[in-house]
């Protein structure tokens, strides 16, 4: 997918951001202003931009375009957004006969996005493969200036699967991040209020994004040496990443993830919560990758962690979490032992929220045993926490499993039709694709009591 936008199209960057990036990268910006001056026009030349932020690097084309050296230069910014995206080329030769030549000005084209098909990971993607096949066809097709704005390590990609294209290049301008560009990331990142798991699809593609690039940017190159405080930043991106590809589903990317954060972390000391994070979360994607016994096994080293530096939070989700495994597996007194402990723990630090969780899956075990009148007992505590607290996911699903169970193992219709149906008015109310699912249950529920 190409993407070909006026430059009256672009967000414009803060004249005071434009200025920080540039006196940030003086030497740099100039280099780049020479460069643009000398390549002759209508003639193929190659240039790269190393920018790991989009903000940065749209303040750097702007300041750029701004400049009055460059007045007498005509700009074209292209976006190729598309992770599928094999041939360059062929998306250059769509959109090339469009643009509006204007006369007496130098032409030169600016491509922005094609790190998404570049890609961070793997050996010899289609798009740099394919560069390589067609490089001999750019000074013939675009005989202009070709300036790719491009992360570090997309760089790095396209001079190593693409010697001979890379062979072109006649300069690469490196940008450095300015540290409130770092904090910015951070702040919309680790530091948000809202986990990454919450988040809508496109908010979430879009911390990812900003996680990327910070990962790119405490990762040490160059022979920058690597302070204590970048080393659990680093580690804390790479666990925020694996938790936005679990929620995903995407459990081998996520497992890629932790793999990196557990052998960052080792076994120092002050990096022990860190490494307990990790170990939790990867005890999930074991699980959810059906190996239950390396989800046991790094639960329970997670646990250990947590109990010995007094995080009593993170020791409930654990306890919770090997809960939930056992039940999986039939263990159900397993189960129902570390649930216990789990409500004790969350009883005692007054989390409200995880207790009413935990009192929901003791509910569904009890249930699953056929002790309804103790099933019945804890759905009714929990939804009486979920209304306290306001969480209406909670309280539609509480009353889903009170309307379920009423209708089955009770035969108590009206009441059960009644829970039901407060289900599926919140369900609708938040718009919940979960809505459906209940609506087919009061239709066999009304069937099954001859409504």
């Amino acid at each position: 997918m190409l993407s070909n936008k006026p430059l009256d199209q672009f967000k414009e960057i803060p004249e005071i951001d434009r200025q920080r990036i540039v006196e940030f990268n003086q030497e740099s910006f100039d280099q780049l202003l020479t460069f643009v001056d000398i390549v002759p026009d209508n003639a193929f030349d190659l240039g790269f931009i190393q920018s790991n932020f989009a903000k940065d690097r749209d303040a750097i084309i702007q300041a750029l375009i701004n400049h009055p050296d460059c007045q007498d230069m005509q700009f074209e910014i292209w976006d190729f957004p598309d992770p599928e995206m094999r041939f360059l080329m062929d998306e250059i030769l769509k959109v090339l006969p469009t643009v509006k030549v204007q006369p007496d000005k130098k032409l030169i084209f600016m491509v922005r996005g094609v790190e998404n098909a570049i890609g961070m990971t793997g050996e010899y993607p289609p798009m740099l493969v394919d560069f390589n096949w067609v490089r001999d066809a750019y000074p013939v097709k675009v005989p202009h200036l070709m300036l790719f704005c491009l992360p570090d390590y997309a760089i790095t990609r396209v001079a190593n699967f693409a010697p001979d294209f890379w062979a072109w290049n006649s300069g690469t301008f490196v940008f450095k991040t300015p540290a409130n560009t770092r904090d910015d990331a951070i702040s919309q990142t680790l530091d948000a209020s809202k986990g990454i798991s919450n988040c809508e699809v496109p908010e979430k593609q879009e911390r990812i994004d900003l996680l990327t690039r910070l990962l790119m940017e405490y990762t040490p190159s160059n022979g920058r040496d690597e302070t204590h405080e970048d080393l659990k930043t680093r580690i804390r991106v790479l666990n925020d990443l694996a938790i936005a590809h679990r929620s995903r589903s995407e459990y081998k990317t996520a497992k890629y993830y932790l793999k990196q954060a557990l052998d960052l972390a080792k076994d120092d000391e002050n990096l022990a919560e860190l490494k307990a994070n990790s170990l939790h979360e990867l005890a999930i994607v074991e699980r959810n990758l059906g190996e239950i016994g390396k989800a046991i096994t790094l639960e329970q080293q997670a646990m250990e962690i947590f109990e010995r530096i007094g995080d009593i939070k993170m020791t409930t989700a654990t306890l919770h979490n090997l809960a939930g495994i056992y039940a999986n597996r039939g263990d159900v007194e397993k189960a129902i032992a570390f649930y216990q402990q789990s409500l004790e723990l969350k009883e005692k630090i007054g989390n409200v929220q995880g207790k009413a969780a935990t009192l929901h899956q003791l509910a569904g075990i009890y249930a699953n045993r056929g002790d309804v009148e103790k099933a019945i007992a804890f759905y009714q505590q929990s939804l009486e926490i979920y209304e306290k607290i306001g969480n209406l996911q909670g309280k539609a699903a509480s009353f889903a499993m009170l309307g379920q169970l009423l209708a089955d193992e009770k035969g108590d219709f009206d009441s059960a039709l009644n829970y039901l149906q407060q289900s599926l008015e919140i369900l609708q109310h938040l718009r919940s694709p979960d809505a459906e699912t209940v609506k087919r249950i009061i239709a066999m529920v009304q069937a099954e009591a001859g409504l």
